[in-house]
């Protein structure tokens, strides 16, 4: 994750993950699939060659707009953009409207481009934007962005894209965002469908069948984040409290790290320590580096290889970092500055080859990554990849960001699946699998106050506890479309003090001084990176109501089932659940994240399981909440810890009490609970809770020196049983 420009046209509010919004992949794509009826040809809504000049075009930028007779690619005229040296590039465009446009209404751009001398920013190509009833952008797709955009002659570009809940009308954008000189002409646009009608079932019973012999994936590696803690200095306490507790709860198997080419061995072994503790909890590690050297093809980029191999070795072989399993040479093709390497793929593949070949005469068991590319509207780069660098790839990935859909959007599922599983067709056709490095939900971006905002820009508003149902619906679409693992962006928030002018907030729980409090979506996604965790198969499910979405594995090993379920339904919705060739008779626990209820704990203890449903000749019958996330697991056992031993408390030189007690033995052992109380014999409760933490030990900060008091201490294990009070 780096700070990169905001981009695309009226661009407002995006930041250092995402500057224009969704690749226009939907032409691989039935409309069905989408939630889009397929309607008859239709007649274009928009067809301009610009035989009659510019009218009924707009212009937006410091440009030298005209309708031009320079070698048209049809007809008499042509439109051409020049941009002159010196002026500031800020999407110098043409544009026209067209509308009524409604929800869910498919449309079809295409046009011809032609450029000269364009060297500078991101080229000729187009647009495609939803607006609403004030013209304000709820919605963008894009053409293909490269600065080789029609440097060869006429090329024709396309954009597909659904018209998003609110929107009024649509708008076409010929854009120019170089120093340079392009032509368009013969722009096109199609209605190709329009939205559906979801069926009301109303208080009718949903049916959702777990299908067994339906296989999406055979080995999924799990949920997870990308992680950046191991590059801040954390205290020892909120080490033991806080960050190792809650990650060995919500317990991922699956992370994406950062790193740097120029880390001493200082350094390293302290990234070691944060490695080797994603090994006990059985993560894999995919790493990628911050601030790559620009180098010179030959020698010096071999040097360069040569130099980031030896880091990766370190960890790998001296310190035992065995989990680090892939690797990609920057992030998001970033060289200088973001996304800069979308311009030049050669150079990105030639990076890849000298890393290939060092860790090949190493024998490192290593995979590299292709193409890191965010957002969709970049994972042309992915296709590259496949087509150009194969045979030195071991895996395929990307991200996006979430900036043009709304929380509350119930096609947003449908949408986010197709994409992935457009990027997961494409790995899989070179036999390979998919990694969703970084996800999240829409930007903020600002910068207030002379302060860089990368933050979620739903934190601290009504809005919040609903992050964790798209988020969630993220990842149940990332699972069904067969991405191996995923890493929603992050596991916890920078500190304040990262850098004066810089805000970096997305973490499950904060970083503020000594506020470590955790987000709402902490009781949603940590249920999912608990239950959905790899190595497991991931089975179809189907379900009769498209308002609901749920995804299934069997984890290997214990061959437990865990299955998620979504309801975007506005009511209630009772349904079956269905577990195809699973025994008769099962018993699941249940957990439920509700936006209304959000189950907050102050020290990050996830939510226990509100009771357990019963399965009956392989089926079970529930009722959903709306926005609700459910998880059904057989993931679990109900044998508790043994009772702690006695709690020895000592004085510390100020007088503190520090609590000392034995290590539990338990092998499925997560965290201890400490409990307080002036008198000897107390119930240990939430009330009296005054830490949660994987240490052996506690100092109480908040207690008078020689008050009376008394300390109980319970083991939780994976499944959060606790032992039973002594």
């Amino acid at each position: 994750m780096q700070r990169r420009p905001s981009f695309g046209p009226t661009a407002t509010r995006l930041n250092a993950h995402s500057f224009i919004a969704v690749l226009s992949f939907l032409s691989a794509l039935s409309p069905a699939r989408l939630g889009v009826a397929a309607a008859d040809p239709a007649p274009s809504v928009l067809e301009s060659g610009f035989e009659n000049g510019l009218r009924d075009w707009s212009h937006q930028g410091e440009a030298d707009f005209a309708a031009v007779t320079d070698q048209p690619h049809e007809g008499r005229q042509c439109a051409q953009l020049a941009v002159r040296a010196g002026v500031e590039l800020h999407w110098q465009q043409l544009y026209r409207e067209f509308g009524p446009v409604r929800y869910g209404d498919a449309f079809q751009v295409t046009l011809w481009v032609r450029s000269q001398g364009v060297a500078d920013g991101t080229g000729a190509y187009a647009a495609l934007q939803f607006l609403d009833a004030g013209g304000q952008r709820i919605g963008i797709e894009h053409s293909k962005l490269n600065l080789g955009n029609g440097a060869k002659g006429w090329q024709q570009l396309t954009i597909e894209g659904v018209a998003p809940k609110g929107t009024e009308k649509g708008r076409v954008d010929l854009i120019l965002n170089s120093h340079a000189t392009a032509w368009f002409d013969e722009v096109n646009v199609v209605q190709t469908g329009q939205r559906d009608e979801w069926p009301d079932l109303g208080d009718a019973e949903r049916s959702l069948v777990v299908r067994t012999e339906s296989v999406i994936l055979p080995t999924f590696g799990g949920v997870g984040f990308h992680v950046f803690h191991h590059t801040h200095d954390i205290p020892q306490t909120m080490l033991d409290q806080v960050v190792v507790k809650r990650w060995r709860e919500v317990n991922p198997s699956f992370a994406r790290l950062n790193d740097r080419w120029d880390w001493d061995h200082e350094k390293l072994d302290k990234v070691a320590e944060y490695l080797l503790r994603f090994r006990v909890t059985g993560t894999e590690v995919y790493m990628t580096t911050w601030g790559p050297k620009d180098t010179q093809p030959g020698e010096d980029r071999r040097a360069y290889a040569s130099r980031e191999i030896d880091n990766l070795e370190y960890l790998i072989r001296e310190k035992g970092c065995t989990n680090v399993k892939w690797y990609c040479m920057t992030n998001e093709l970033s060289l200088g500055k973001w996304g800069s390497l979308i311009s030049d793929l050669p150079k990105f593949r030639d990076y890849h080859q000298e890393l290939f070949d060092e860790l090949k005469r190493r024998n490192l068991p290593v995979g590299l990554l292709a193409t890191d590319a965010s957002p969709l509207s970049y994972w042309h780069s992915i296709k590259w990849a496949t087509e150009n660098m194969d045979e030195i790839t071991a895996v395929y990935g990307g991200h996006h960001y979430l900036n043009d859909n709304p929380l509350g959007d119930e096609r947003f599922y449908p949408w986010f699946l197709s994409k992935l599983q457009w990027g997961v067709g494409l790995a899989k056709a070179k036999g390979k699998d998919f990694l969703l490095g970084e996800f999240g939900c829409k930007q903020d971006g600002r910068t207030v106050d002379g302060v860089k905002r990368d933050v979620c820009i739903y934190w601290d508003t009504p809005a919040e506890p609903m992050v964790a149902i798209q988020l969630c619906e993220a990842a149940l679409a990332a699972i069904n479309a067969g991405v191996y693992a995923m890493g929603n962006w992050t596991f916890m928030d920078f500190p304040d003090d990262y850098n004066k002018a810089y805000l970096n907030k997305w973490g499950m729980f904060k970083w503020t001084g000594s506020d470590c409090s955790t987000r709402a979506h902490y009781y949603a996604y940590g249920l999912l990176t608990k239950f959905f965790r790899g190595p497991a198969t991931v089975f179809r499910v189907d379900c009769s109501d498209p308002y609901l979405r749920a995804a299934a594995v069997q984890h290997h090993g214990a061959k437990t089932y865990s299955v998620a379920v979504i309801s975007r339904y506005p009511g209630e919705a009772p349904f079956s659940l269905t577990l195809e060739s699973a025994p008769p008779t099962l018993a699941l626990r249940k957990y439920v994240y509700d936006p209304k209820r959000v189950p907050q704990n102050p020290f990050g203890d996830l939510q226990p399981p509100v009771g357990k449903v019963e399965m009956a000749n392989g089926r079970l019958h529930d009722r959903l909440g709306p926005n609700t996330l459910v998880v059904y697991t057989t993931a679990y056992d109900e044998d508790p810890p043994a009772p702690m031993g006695g709690v020895r408390v000592e004085r510390t030189p100020d007088g503190k009490p520090r609590a000392g007690w034995q290590p539990s033995p338990e092998p499925d052992f997560c965290y201890y609970r400490v409990y307080r109380s002036p008198e000897a014999q107390f119930v240990p409760s939430l009330a009296n809770q005054i830490a949660s933490t994987v240490a052996t030990s506690f100092i109480d900060e908040k207690t008078e020196a020689g008050a009376p008091i008394h300390y109980k201490v319970l083991a939780v294990d994976q499944s959060g049983n606790a032992s039973p009070a002594p």
